[in-house]
């Protein structure tokens, strides 16, 4: 009878460790999953705020328009550096 008895409460603590590892493994899953959804999240917001009217809207087309004008004269400036 004992043997009985202690393979059954073997039988119960594996299944509470098996339970436990599979929620453990479920919550892991689900927390990646929701950091995924709050990257997206957070590039949409963005980039509806970056070609909106407000505010940031025009910062951020005010950042574009230098960083085109600085690729657009920096290298004639080096070169008249260089060779001047």
């Amino acid at each position: 009878m004992e043997s009985l008895e202690s393979q059954l409460t073997e039988k119960e603590r594996q299944a509470r460790v098996n339970e436990t590892a599979l929620a453990s493994i479920k919550s892991a899953k689900l927390k990646r999953e929701a950091s995924g959804y709050a990257v997206m999240a957070s590039a949409l917001s963005y980039g509806e705020g970056a070609t909106g009217d407000g505010a940031f809207g025009k910062i951020s087309h005010a950042a574009k328009l230098f960083c085109i004008l600085f690729a657009m004269l920096v290298p004639s400036l080096l070169i008249w550096s260089v060779l001047l």
